[in-house]
């Protein structure tokens, strides 16, 4: 482990070809298999009107679900705060908060990276931390700004 944070997820074909089978997992009698892991974000684009069906990597923190991602397709929960979700064979009604300003986002994930502890914090982030130490929230911010995260906050409506 080296002394910087750096983002630590599958490469992007590989979550593309496999996310038909996570679908079709969580959708199914065979969703144990994922639930304390994966969640299926139904969403409809902003501008296009289209259905997407996303396979997201969540930690449970008691009092809400926290989703940290990469990807453009958080732009279509910029002005939804209710939000379909498929997680534990259910599917059901969230209020989500996205959050894209880099300071919050770093407060975030300083917060869940505590709660969580280091090991579960780095594996459902997707990200490497500092060996022996929590990261500082600068070091955070930093990350946050080159890897474009956002935080996306889902409690139950």
């Amino acid at each position: 482990m080296s002394d910087t944070i750096t983002r630590r997820i599958p490469p992007q074909r590989l979550i593309t070809a496999v996310n038909p089978l996570v679908r079709a997992i969580a959708g199914s009698r065979l969703h144990r298999l994922l639930d304390a892991s994966v969640l299926i974000l139904h969403l409809t684009g902003r501008r296009t009107g289209r259905h997407y069906d996303i396979p997201v990597g969540y930690a449970d923190l008691g009092d809400a679900l926290l989703i940290v991602t990469q990807h453009r397709w958080r732009a279509n929960l910029r002005d939804t705060t209710e939000v379909t979700v498929t997680r534990q064979g259910f599917t059901r009604q969230m209020h989500a908060q996205l959050e894209e300003k880099p300071s919050t986002v770093a407060s975030r994930l300083s917060k869940a990276i505590v709660q969580l502890g280091r090991t579960d914090a780095q594996r459902r982030f997707g990200l490497a931390l500092p060996a022996h130490r929590n990261p500082d929230p600068a070091e955070l911010e930093a990350v946050v700004r080159e890897y474009s995260l956002a935080t996306i906050t889902l409690r139950t409506s």
